[in-house]
Order: C-alpha cells, then structure tokens, then sequence
C-alpha cells in the first residue's frame, strides 16, 4: 500500500464512524434487556430498553398479559423511559392472597434485574399499572406502596372501592374503560357505586364507556396510553432519578386538570372543559390531567360516527384494520416515514372540514374530498391519533381514534 493512499482510508473510516453514530443511530444502541423467572407460582417477565440512560417508571401487567419486546406497550415504554412487567399466577382466578404474591414476585424479579444489569433504579421507580379484567389484580400488587404508583388504568367496572381503599391511595389518578353494553361481568353498575362517589369525595379518577362493546378491552388501549402520558408528565419530574432512592411524585391539583361530562357521552360530541370553565357537576365529572387526555376521551367516547379514521404507511403496506368496537385499531410504523391520513365518509354526509389531531395537536386540516393529509416523518412512541368533522350546517363531531405507535428503532 502506498503513502497517499493511508490518508483516504482513515478518511474513509472516519466517515463510517460518523454515519453510524449520527445516520444510523440505531446501530449503536445497547441492546434491550429481557428477563424471565418464576417465584413461588407467579411468572415473571420483565423488558428494559437498552437506550434509556436512567430507567425513569415501569408499566406493570399483573395476570393474563404476555409480555413482548416489541408490542405497543414496550414501545409507549421506551418512548418514556420506562420499562415493563408482566406477572402471571397459576390459576389466578381460584388462587388466594393474590395482591401479595403477586407483589412479592415483582419485588424480586426487579431485585434480580437490578443486580444483573446494574440498573440500580429498578429498586425505587415509581409504577403505572394497567390491565383488563382480571389484570385489575395490578390494582392491590401496586397499591402496596402507593407513594410509587403513578397511575392506574383498568379495564374493569369495580375493581377499586373507594370504601375499601386507604387514605393514602387518595392521590393515585385512575382512568377505568368499561364496555356500554350490560352483561353478565356486570360491570356498569361500578360507576354509580364507586366511580361516582370516589369523584363526589374529590378523587382524581376518569371514567370512559367505549360503545358496542360489553366485556371487550378493544380500543382501550388509546385511552390508556394517552392518559398515562398526561399524568406522568403531571407527576413525576424530567429530572427524577430513582438511583437516589424513591422519586417524590407530584401530588394532583384537580383545578389545573380538565372536566368531561359523563353523562354526555352517547353522542358524537361529548363535553368537556378546563375545571374553572366546566359547567356540569364537577363532583361527577370524569377528571383528565390536561387538554390533551380530554381531547381524546371525547374521541374515544363517540357514538356511531359518521366518518372512520384511516391511517397508513405512506406506501399503503400496512394500514389500520377496518373498524370494529370489539377490536384494537392499532398501527405499528417504523420511525423516519411519513404517515398518510384519512377518513371515509358515510353517505349523505356534507362535510365541510375535517381537522387531525395527535392528542390535542393539531396535525393538519383539510376542506375538500378525498379528505387526505400527510403526517410528515412523526416522532417515536404512542400517538392517539383522531379527527374532529364539521358538516356544511356548521355541527362539528368526532371520530373515533387510533393508536399509531412510531417505533423507537427500525424493525428488522
């Protein structure tokens, strides 16, 4: 090899080494972290994300969630910092003293994690449970510490007795999503004996009933995420850092949040408010941490609307299912892409306008057939993505939503 060549080929190289740092960041990540084992009759799964410096939270299942490294949980985690549990018991439903057990093998798998990997924050961090039915069982895993738990989103009707719990649990926010349809779970009847006076009493808990649906977790999985985003953002500090011990959190000021009319959600354009301008009962209104979880509640809360929410890889490749209420309207992208936007339109429909939202923001907004928008190159993590219409009388209303889920990293 000649002299004048050298210098091009450490050119060479540091080009490479510049693209894969910057370019193709991906390449250089560590990889994620996954953990299994099994404590007493309890199994436990856990998945840290390798590119989170510090792990911030830990979304906890307890009972009938398979945990997965790369479905919409892991990457609504991995855009928050946070990690993810999955704790299912032998034969759960006939099982007793569950809440402890299942606690008690939490509480060791992260122990193990923690000294496996030396993440010694998965001592301390703080909790956000969620789950469907039987998963309400996160409700007494969690709440054995409540000052580390953020949040709790249940798919359930009567899991939480305000009656039964303690003093303490006060301040823990929880958003329950029920199906409108009566059956055999009875389910409704929770809103009126807990739901309601656990509001009158000033907790901070959110109610949404998502129609053609009975026992269904469905598209449950919008709300959640979105309101788990609200109230983390609302409760636990950018700078927090559970290596130093258990992150004080946020106690909830109800006037900074938003309001929803429960009472006004089987139409198309259910209420809502900031708390100083909400007309309604207060003591019986849903309670939202911003504008943001509010927005999409009234999505989600829509009855029979007139348009259904179309999104898509800009090559058409992959796309939202056709809407069904008993099924999850889900998309997984990967990240750097544009996103195509639209709605169809039941006929006889005059519409004006239609505006798409991602949470409270305002995407884009469109005035004439076919009612498309190109959402350019969106960021990773969890978007509730939804639309508001405006007919040519001037009535306005919503569309039901969808969760586009931007993956952190490129799928191989």
């Amino acid at each position: 090899m000649n002299a004048p060549f050298l210098p091009l080929v450490f050119r060479m190289l540091l080009l490479a080494l510049v693209w894969m740092a910057g370019a193709a960041p991906h390449l250089c990540r560590a990889a994620d972290f996954l953990y299994s084992n099994k404590f007493d009759t309890v199994a436990a799964e856990v998945w840290l994300p390798g590119d989170a410096p510090v792990v911030r939270g830990m979304i906890v299942h307890a009972a009938n969630y398979k945990l997965k490294a790369d479905d919409r949980w892991a990457e609504f985690g991995r855009s928050l910092g946070f990690g993810h549990i999955a704790l299912n018991m032998d034969n759960v439903r006939s099982a007793g003293n569950r809440g402890p057990r299942l606690r008690a093998a939490m509480d060791k798998a992260l122990k193990e994690c923690a000294e496996q990997t030396g993440r010694t924050e998965l001592l301390n961090v703080p909790l956000a449970g969620t789950g469907h039915s039987a998963g309400g069982l996160v409700t007494p895993t969690l709440l054995a510490t409540p000052g580390r738990v953020l949040t709790l989103t249940i798919d359930c009707g009567w899991v939480s007795d305000p009656k039964k719990l303690k003093p303490a649990d006060k301040p823990v926010p929880q958003l329950f999503t029920l199906g409108a349809i009566p059956d055999a779970f009875n389910m409704l009847p929770g809103i009126e004996n807990n739901f309601v006076p656990a509001r009158a009493d000033g907790w901070p808990w959110a109610l949404g009933l998502q129609h053609g649906c009975a026992h269904d977790f469905g598209n449950a999985a919008v709300l959640q995420t979105a309101w788990m985003k609200g109230v983390i953002a609302a409760r636990l500090a950018a700078d927090a850092d559970a290596r130093l011990g258990v992150p004080k959190l946020r106690e909830i000021k109800l006037e900074d949040g938003w309001l929803g009319d429960i009472d006004s959600v089987s139409n198309q354009w259910a209420s809502i408010a900031p708390w100083k301008e909400f007309k309604g009962d207060k003591s019986r209104a849903a309670w939202f941490p911003d504008r943001s979880v509010a927005y999409v509640w009234r999505a989600w809360q829509t009855k029979n609307s007139p348009l259904v929410l179309e999104v898509a890889s800009a090559d058409g490749s992959t796309k939202l299912p056709p809407w069904n209420p008993k099924i999850a309207r889900d998309l997984m992208l990967n990240p750097g892409a544009d996103v195509h936007l639209g709605v169809t339109v039941a006929g006889g429909m005059s519409i004006k306008n239609v505006q798409y939202f991602d949470g409270d923001t305002l995407l884009g907004s469109v005035s004439a057939p076919p009612w498309q928008f190109v959402w350019r190159a969106p960021r990773p993590g969890a978007h509730a993505i939804h639309a508001i219409w405006e007919d040519a009388e001037g009535k306005r209303g919503a569309v039901n939503p969808a969760l586009v889920v931007i993956r952190g990293r490129s799928n191989p």
